[in-house]
């Protein structure tokens, strides 16, 4: 007999746990409604360490893989839209053609087995303040489409973190997928860096991450967008940075007033990753380093200023050589 099913799968555990399997974007919101404290499992990157490292009971669930309207990427001429199923491989794949400089977090964000089981938009939904996703996508200008019911909505990415694990959701709402501008229009002269500071190249959490977004008008900066992670309690932009460079030619004088500005956006905390002095400074750092490679005359490229491939030129030993400066 096939195994084949068109319907959702529907089970109650003898405790009385829930746990079920829609294959629609109808049935998913109808099941959210019903069972609205009900988690949404995709990879289960994230919520199966709670079972295996903190021995965690897990109550209702909604296994979203089967759902083919969640795993849908289309190009558009003014955006690009991800389905909240897409693997975070997939995901980057797809960004990384309009967006090439996202290609050192994509193969730096994790690992490739967890990238290849894990989804953008889980990693969205989860809201860390330390998910390397969400500052490059805040930087460039994400928006995050919700559903709750037949209602459909959708807001900036950065708007959606009101406080630490506290989004601007009701609890029948879930993420039906990100829509990420390109480069059309005058964003064909957009700026953009993302970095990534952790004590391993890959497959560690970040202390830092920072993004750095603006569109060129000669040598005039239009519409900064700067986000960091591991900085606050959410994935936050620097608004008092931002606001500096805003209309001001893109001068290293402008730089070093941004650079100053970080300190009234932000006031890390100290953890097992880094100091608040640490993270403060190296963003600062990220911050000269975005001005060194997109400077208007004579940027430097990225490979300058990567401490691995600089170690290897001069042939010392990169597995000594920290990720990146």
């Amino acid at each position: 007999a096939s195994l084949a099913r068109d319907g959702t799968f529907d089970y109650t555990t003898p405790d009385g746990a829930r746990f079920a399997a829609p294959r629609t974007l109808d049935a998913l919101a109808a099941l959210k409604i019903e069972r609205p404290a009900a988690r949404i499992l995709a990879g289960s990157t994230d919520i199966g360490l709670w079972v295996t490292k903190q021995m965690r009971r897990l109550d209702d669930l909604i296994y979203v893989g089967q759902i083919a309207e969640l795993q849908r990427v289309a190009h558009g001429d003014d955006w690009i839209e991800i389905g909240a199923g897409v693997t975070v491989e997939n995901a980057y794949a797809a960004l990384a053609g309009t967006y090439p400089e996202l290609t050192e977090m994509w193969k730096r964000f994790a690992s490739l087995p967890i990238r290849n089981a894990g989804t953008l938009g889980g990693n969205v939904a989860n809201g860390s303040p330390i998910g390397d996703s969400m500052p490059g996508l805040i930087a460039l200008g994400a928006r995050v489409v919700l559903r709750g019911g037949d209602t459909v909505r959708e807001l900036p990415l950065e708007a959606l973190y009101t406080g630490y694990q506290q989004k601007d959701m009701a609890p029948h709402e879930f993420v039906v997928g990100l829509k990420v501008p390109t480069r059309s229009g005058a964003r064909a002269k957009l700026q953009f860096r993302t970095y990534k500071l952790s004590k391993r190249f890959d497959s560690d959490i970040s202390a830092v991450c920072a993004a750095f977004a603006f569109i060129a008008d000669g040598e005039l900066i239009r519409e900064p967008r700067i986000a960091f992670g591991g900085m606050a309690a959410t994935p936050k932009r620097a608004t008092h940075a931002e606001s500096v460079l805003d209309g001001a030619q893109w001068h290293e004088a402008t730089a070093q007033a941004a650079m100053q500005a970080l300190e009234r956006d932000y006031q890390p905390l100290t953890d097992m990753r880094a100091t608040s002095a640490y993270r403060l400074d190296t963003a600062k750092n990220l911050m000269y380093r975005f001005w060194l490679e997109t400077r208007p005359h004579d940027p430097l490229p990225p490979q300058a200023l990567n401490v691995r491939e600089v170690a290897a030129e001069a042939g010392a030993d990169v597995a000594d050589a920290p990720a990146r400066v």
